[in-house]
């Protein structure tokens, strides 16, 4: 038997000037990508060869150009093309959180895997693996024959979803069956960082959702979460059941409904992870605090959500304290292209000037410093991504305990080989600040305390705050639906 591969990720945050070009993008093809999708090993075991078609992850960034998109979406398709005559099934990773420069579906994963089943018809089996941080269409749902979400965030289970899913499409293999996954979406729309599987109501739901699954009627069920960073008709949360059998369609439909009403009566319960503070408030308690090591996260300038990692609002805080209570802090990191390569030819323990911040508004504000270059390093990528991205300047700022790491790309720093690849020792610091929402696990496990810090920015955590003209209404935060009725539909008030 014969499976084609593909990966495709981009969360893309509107909020950000700027298009996301194929550059951004870490591409594979043949064994790199195979040996990328976690699944080889499932496969190879079971007599099924792998081919490979394009692997294409561009982080979180902007609104994907069309360009870009075109030369991704061409290479699945052509793939697919191809070999359609030999293949039994494909295996894909889709985000769910792309925006394309005038697309009219919006999400590219939604116009890909819809192009897709127009080459395969509708019974060639397709298995998606998909973050919960994506957003989601009957109809998009409804080609997939098997979709499924990590259950966690931060994404402990990714190599572990990727097998769930490896494990299930090899069986329906053997075992043929033509499935549909079965879709409903929910009247309200979540950030990440109010959603953590460490927090209630995440716990309880995901306590759920295993229970579901005991049953052998049901192959498969996620809770989508949803992405909030751009505008679009399909934005909000949503529930996936997936039948072992079509014969148990009505039961899949009917733990659909039980969900959805569970979902409902847990929504108040999503509140902000951990420590969440103003931005005063969150620098004075870092500082005063007595505990040795101390994660701050710059949440309105969240790299792990497209947001670009450029802000020196929450520096310049901590720039402007007259004491530090012998605290030594480091900001991890700032990405300024122009300033970085004004300074990467200069050498270690060289001193000069430099101003950080590309002055478009408050947040980013230029900032001129007087700082050390103390070492250089490497720029990875998080989820365990080895691959070079770049280089790292660690600056160290003259009369001041802190050091600065500048990049030249957005990249979030939240796992220890990232710092190791830096260079950085992450023990030698008190306070380290992250441009992140919610904490890493890592970065978690390092600390003895952490805070979110509310800035402002590209990813405002909060929700009600955030204008959006296409979704579907009323929805929650934005409304006010004093009543939701087993049908879909609501009471509201004024």
């Amino acid at each position: 038997m014969k499976v084609l591969m593909g990966h495709f990720t981009l969360e893309s945050n509107e909020h950000v000037e700027g298009l996301t070009e194929l550059d951004s993008f870490n591409l594979k093809f043949g064994e790199s990508l195979v040996k990328s999708m976690y699944v080889e090993e499932i496969f190879r075991k079971n007599n099924i060869d792998i081919i490979p078609a394009i692997y294409a992850d561009g982080h979180t960034a902007k609104v994907l150009s069309k360009e870009a998109y075109h030369y991704i979406h061409t290479k699945f398709l052509r793939a697919i093309k191809e070999h359609l005559r030999e293949l039994d099934g494909i295996y894909l990773f889709l985000h769910g959180a792309s925006k394309v420069e005038g697309l009219s579906e919006g999400s590219g994963e939604r116009q890909l895997l819809k192009d897709i089943r127009k080459l395969t018809g509708p019974y060639l089996p397709i298995c998606v693996v998909m973050d919960p941080h994506g957003n989601l269409t009957n109809e998009y749902v409804s080609q997939m024959t098997l979709g499924r979400c990590y259950r966690y965030s931060p994404h402990t289970d990714i190599k572990e979803t990727h097998e769930i899913v490896a494990q299930k499409m090899i069986d329906l293999l053997k075992n043929k069956k033509s499935l549909v996954s079965q879709y409903r979406k929910l009247p309200f729309v979540l950030g990440g960082e109010r959603s953590v599987s460490k927090d209630e109501p995440m716990i309880a739901i995901n306590r759920k959702l295993d229970e579901i699954e005991k049953d052998p009627r049901i192959l498969s069920v996620s809770f989508h979460v949803g992405y909030l960073r751009h505008d679009n008709y399909a934005a909000g949360s949503g529930l996936i059941v997936v039948p072992s059998d079509m014969r148990y369609e009505t039961f899949a439909n009917q733990v659909l409904e039980d969900l959805y009403e569970f979902l409902l009566s847990k929504y108040k319960e999503f509140d902000y992870h951990g420590n969440a503070l103003e931005v005063e408030e969150s620098v004075e308690e870092s500082i005063k605090r007595k505990e040795q090591h101390i994660i701050v996260t710059d949440s309105g300038d969240n790299a792990t959500s497209g947001a670009t990692g450029e802000n020196t609002y929450l520096l310049n805080q901590y720039l402007n304290l007259d004491q530090y209570y012998d605290k030594k802090i480091l900001f991890a990191g700032i990405t300024d292209e122009k300033a970085f390569y004004s300074i990467s030819h200069r050498s270690e323990q060289e001193e000069f000037t430099i101003e950080l911040g590309n002055g478009k508004n408050n947040l980013s504000q230029k900032t001129p410093l007087t700082v050390q270059l103390k070492q250089k390093g490497s720029l990875q990528q998080i989820f365990g991504d080895t691959d070079n991205y770049g280089e790292t300047i660690t600056l160290t700022v003259k009369n001041k305990p802190i050091d600065i790491m500048l990049i030249s790309k957005s990249v979030s720093l939240a796992e220890y080989h990232q710092f190791e690849a830096a260079n950085i020792q992450l023990t030698d610091y008190n306070i380290v600040i992250v441009k992140q929402g919610y904490i890493f696990p890592e970065l978690n496990e390092f600390c003895d305390y952490a805070i979110m810090s509310l800035t402002e920015g590209p990813t405002n955590q909060k929700t009600e705050n955030i204008f959006f003209r296409q979704i579907k209404r009323p929805m929650l935060p934005f409304d006010n639906i004093n009543n939701f009725k087993k049908d879909g539909n609501y009471e509201c008030t004024d």
